[in-house]
This record gives structure tokens, sequence and C-alpha cells, in this order.
């Protein structure tokens, strides 16, 4: 995903309050858990959750897309940034925080990729550790046939992002269409995501069947819902 749109990820993303998050995360974490020093980002993206949280803990992190990791490699010059799939990586060690979030987790696509993801993350968790991961749509809330339009602009760039939601059973699909327009030129770019969809009880099992034990709090740190998760004892 976003293999000929990473450049622009942080502009179009621009609305998220990544600063906000970290510090939810951070707050959390002193409550439950404040020996926490070690922190393994999922999917991370550009490396903005870890910016914030590298102030108090150490921060690695994995994604799937070579630009996307090279910038948060650069944006956390004390952290290790692999380029990894989350359902099939191993790392030397394990971590006192695994965080997989923005529901990168439904790329996991079905129940069974969901419970070998979760398992790669048990393996990656100290037994005193925590898992928080932040979830996608359930079937019951996913909107099909939805369309919308973002736009952004910086000093180089004006872009526009046009898309469109549907739907095959349980999983969804998101039709994305990128304007790039620049001193060079307007540059069209599409792309196709699909994410799984997941009931809460999906996702309850599916922490069970991974061995851990999981609660959910339905608004997180966006709004999107928050699952947080310890290994059974």
């Amino acid at each position: 995903m976003f293999e000929q749109t990473a450049a622009y990820y942080d502009l179009i993303y621009s609305f998220k309050d990544y600063q906000k998050e970290a510090k939810e995360i951070q707050d959390y974490l002193h409550n439950v858990y404040p020996e926490a020093v070690r922190i393994l980002d999922i999917a991370c993206g550009t490396g903005k959750h870890a910016q914030f949280l590298s102030e108090h803990y150490q921060v690695d992190g994995i994604d799937s897309n070579p630009v996307f990791v090279e910038i948060a490699a650069n944006r956390n010059p004390d952290g290790q940034f692999y380029c990894k799939d989350m359902m099939k990586f191993q790392l030397p060690q394990q971590y006192d925080v695994v965080l997989c979030l923005f529901s990168s987790i439904a790329y996991a696509k079905s129940f069974d990729a969901l419970v070998d993801t979760l398992g790669q993350l048990h393996n990656h968790t100290k037994p005193s550790g925590y898992l928080i991961v932040e979830p996608w749509f359930a079937p019951d809330t996913y909107e099909s046939n939805r369309y919308d339009m973002l736009t952004v602009e910086d000093e180089t760039h004006k872009i526009c992002r046009m898309s469109h939601s549907t739907r095959e059973g349980l999983l969804s699909i998101l039709h994305f269409h990128y304007l790039v327009n620049s001193r060079q030129g307007i540059t069209h770019y599409k792309e196709k995501h699909e994410l799984g969809l997941f009931s809460n009880n999906n996702m309850l099992q599916a922490f069970k069947m991974s061995g851990f034990s999981a609660e959910y709090d339905p608004i997180g740190i966006s709004g999107r819902g928050m699952y947080v998760a310890k290994i059974k004892g």
C-alpha cells in the first residue's frame, strides 16, 4: 500500500493529531505500566507516533513500505526501523509495549490471518507487557458506497484525494484516486486498499486464540476504539 504516494502521506494525514494520541498512550501506560521502557510500533508508517513517544521511551518500528521505513528512521534516529510484514516477522527482542495503531490490523483481511498476526505480536511482547491495537470498522458499522474528498496543500504541492468505499463479504475495499499538482505538472495515482471487517467478538476471540486476554475501549485515542491486551497467565 501507498507505493506511489508514500512521499505525500504526512501531508495527506496532516489533520491527524499524532502528538495528542501519543500523549494519551503515554498517560495510559504511566498508570498501568510505569516501568515500560521499550515500545515496538507495528505498521509504524512515517514514524510520527514514534516521534512523540520517543521523548519518553525507546521506540522501534516495522512497516512493509520501504519509503515509510526510511522516513521513520530519519525522523527517529535513536530507534531501529525495519521493513517487514506484520504477519510474518521476527525481531531479536521482545518489548514492554507493542502498538498497532490507525486500524492497520485490518490489513490482515481474514480471521485466520488476524490470529496469525496477533500471534506474531504475542511473540514480541514481554510476558509482563501490553499490546495496544486500534481496530477498523466492524461489519455492522462499515458504510459501503461512501464517497469522500480530501484536499491538502503545502509550499510545493496541492493534492486532491477522492475515495469510494465498497464491500465484498467481510472485506472492505477502499478505492483512492490522487491528483498531485506541482510545478512539474499534474500526476494521477490510484490505490486499492483491502481491510478485513471484524466484529468485537471476532477481535476478542482472535486475541484469546493468540494467547492474550483483551479488553475493549470503544473510544480509544482517536474515536476508532482500542483493544488493550496482556499475555494470559
